[in-house]
C-alpha cells in the first residue's frame, strides 16, 4: 500500500521529566505498533522537537479522514492498555487534531523523513481564498524547490484547530537556514499574507521511531 493518504492525526505532548523514559518506552513498544496496526492507518512515525513545543509529536497517515471514525479506530481509542491508561494521564499541553489533504508537491520518501517541520495556523475567512491562492501556488512550490527538502504536504483540519497545517519533509537539520531557503520564505506575497496568521505554532522535529 501507498505510504501517503489522504488523511492524517497529528498528535503533539510534553511529558514530566520523572516519566519520561517510560513514556518512550510505551511509545516505541507498545503505542506505534497498535496504531499502525489499525486498518486504514498507513504508518506511524513519532518526533521530538528540536524548535518549538510541545517536545514530542506524532503523525499518523491514514487512508483517509473518516478512518479515524471507524470501528476497528474507535475500538482500540476506547480500549486502552493497561500501559496506556498509566501513561496518558501524564500528557501536558496535549493537542490532537485531525486532518484532510489539501496539497501534495515534491517527492515524499517512502520512509520516514529524518526531520520534518510543521507549520499550523489559522486565517481570517475574509483572507482565506487569497491565503489558499497565495501557498498552493507560490509558497510550498517555492520551499519543495530548495535543496533537501523531500516535499510538502498542506492540511486542513476536520477536527482541532487552527485549521491549517503545512508539512515540510527534509534531509537534514540544516535546510532551513540555508540562504535557499531563506530566499524562497521571504517572497514579497509571503511577507504581506505573515502578518495575517492565526494561532501560528510551528514544530521542527527530528525523527525517533517509525513503523513500517
Amino acid at each position: 500500500m501507498a505510504r501517503q493518504g489522504k488523511g492524517l492525526l497529528a498528535v503533539w505532548t510534553d511529558i514530566p521529566v520523572h516519566i519520561e523514559a517510560d513514556f518512550n518506552r510505551w511509545y516505541d513498544e507498545e503505542h506505534l505498533a497498535e496504531r499502525a496496526g489499525i486498518p486504514g492507518f498507513l504508518n506511524a512515525r513519532r518526533y521530538v522537537s528540536v524548535q518549538g513545543t510541545p517536545k514530542y509529536f506524532a503523525l499518523y497517515d491514514t487512508v483517509d479522514a473518516q478512518v479515524l471514525q471507524s470501528d476497528p479506530y474507535l475500538k482500540v481509542l476506547n480500549n486502552a492498555s493497561p500501559w496506556t491508561q498509566r501513561i496518558r494521564p501524564h500528557f501536558q499541553n496535549f493537542v490532537r487534531n485531525e486532518y484532510e489533504l489539501i496539497l501534495t508537491l515534491g517527492t515524499i520518501p517512502e520512509k520516514a523523513s529524518p526531520y520534518v517541520l510543521l507549520v499550523r495556523m489559522g486565517i481570517p475567512p475574509e483572507h482565506e481564498a487569497e491565503f489558499n491562492d497565495w501557498y498552493n501556488t507560490e509558497h510550498v512550490p517555492a520551499l519543495t524547490s530548495v535543496p533537501g527538502v523531500y516535499g510538502a504536504r498542506r492540511y486542513r483540519a476536520t477536527a482541532g484547530s487552527p485549521t491549517y497545517l503545512a508539512m515540510y519533509e527534509l534531509a537534514n537539520a540544516d535546510v532551513r537556514t540555508s540562504d535557499a531557503w531563506r530566499k524562497a520564505a521571504d517572497s514579497p506575497w509571503t511577507l504581506r499574507m505573515r502578518r495575517l496568521y492565526r494561532d501560528l505554532a510551528a514544530t521542527f522535529g527530528q525523527l525517533i521511531k517509525a513503523m513500517p
